[in-house]
């Protein structure tokens, strides 16, 4: 009789109780009226409503959406006033029906195939070959249960497209396709401040990726004119500058793990313009490093490109945790260079994403007062770990 295998049962119960927490937690949100309804999928669904009523050119009228917000929570609302770029509103208008809840269901399956999505190209980064089926199904399963990735899903955001064009880049990267690495990189425009931080150096080293991402940018932007027409673009450009006015004010402000955030949490801002010009200046200076840091490289390997990933996070302006999900790529390039120099045997690197998922959910305990704490730390160890990969003691040992 064989003896058991501990770690494979630790690990196959910290991938179960994940499970059970996740779908507790979407059945609880569904079933409450204020939650389902404060979710961003508010917005998404309104989009969707009035571009089948009104048409593509009324998606940013703010009368329509706060009439429909209140025709489905049945009371006056301030409403959550939608302004992701409007080439997915053809998506939303696909999506939706005039059952809000049957919608919310409808995006979820969709977001849960684009999650699965994410994962086989995430582990298409790696030499399959080198993992054990059990490790594979670790990884794959850590990744898919990622926790920033639960959070987009519980919202119904669209964190899961910015993923696929990140996962998309990352894999023509290190398959040398630089021109459709680009391409792939433009999807991340659903989030336009990290999408301009991560293309940017490319201008600087690496040029096709550049061009292949403003291709497929400007692609993207006639794409979204052509739905909007004038009026309609004009009132997107309107609604972007009111987003940018009034985001420092507000409250999820303080939910940020950006730069911006910090500042909001630790201290009481009164005049917010000062605060608002440091910021975009830190993204500036952030963007200028690394075009500086490529320009001087020869070569971008693994390091490179999960430096640049986790410093997207946090020197965009405005990012929020579902915008977390971003951290895979660093971690499969962590992963793939460890891989690659035999730095690390596959037992502990199969783990990553899991272990990664349970200390963010470690930090939601009690009153959440470790939730940042923790996204610091994370975020701080898969920098250090990528600067000094070589450097760290061999970690090879495979045990049982």
């Amino acid at each position: 009789m064989k003896p058991l295998n501990v770690r494979r049962i630790l690990t196959a119960a910290a991938i179960l109780s994940l499970v059970v927490y996740y779908a507790l937690t979407w059945t609880n949100m569904l079933g409450d009226l204020y939650e389902r309804t404060g979710s961003d999928f508010m917005g998404f669904y309104t989009f969707g409503r009035i571009s089948q009523s009104r048409g593509y050119p009324s998606i940013y009228k703010i009368e329509e959406q706060q009439k429909l917000q209140e025709e489905i929570v049945g009371h006056p609302v301030t409403p959550i006033f939608y302004t992701h770029l409007p080439f997915i509103a053809p998506l939303a208008k696909a999506l939706v029906v005039e059952d809000y809840i049957a919608s919310f269901k409808r995006w979820a399956l969709v977001l849960l195939f684009m999650n699965a999505l994410n994962v086989y190209l995430l582990m298409n980064l790696l030499p399959l070959s080198n993992f054990t089926k059990w490790n594979l199904v670790v990884l794959g399963l850590g990744a898919y249960l990622f926790d920033p990735t639960f959070s987009g899903f519980m919202n119904g955001q669209d964190t899961a497209i910015l993923l696929t064009g990140a996962a998309l880049w990352a894999y023509g990267l290190f398959t040398d396709k630089d021109f459709p690495a680009g391409l792939g990189l433009s999807l991340t425009t659903v989030r336009p401040q990290i999408a301009l931080f991560l293309a940017i150096p490319f201008l600087f080293h690496r040029r096709r990726v550049f061009w292949g991402f403003a291709l497929g940018a400007a692609a993207l932007a006639l794409v979204s004119i052509g739905l909007l027409g004038k009026d309609g673009t004009v009132r997107f450009i309107e609604s972007i500058r009111y987003i940018e006015g009034t985001v420092w004010r507000e409250n999820h402000a303080l939910d940020m793990p950006t730069i911006s955030g910090i500042i909001r949490r630790n201290f009481t801002i009164s005049n917010y313009e000062p605060l608002q010009k440091m910021v975009w200046l830190c993204y500036v200076l952030g963007i200028a490093a690394f075009a500086l840091w490529w320009r001087k490289t020869p070569l971008l390997d693994e390091r490179h490109i999960g430096l640049l990933s986790l410093s997207a996070i946090f020197f965009v302006p405005y990012a929020h945790y579902h915008d977390l999900i971003l951290l895979l790529i660093p971690i499969f390039c962590l992963i793939r260079f460890f891989q690659r120099l035999g730095l690390v045997h596959q037992n502990y690197l199969a783990l990553l994403p899991l272990t990664v998922s349970w200390l963010l959910n470690i930090g939601f305990a009690g009153a959440g007062q470790l939730k940042f704490p923790m996204v610091y730390t994370i975020m701080a160890l898969l920098a250090y770990l990528l600067v000094r990969a070589e450097k760290i003691p061999q970690l090879k040992m495979g045990g049982r």
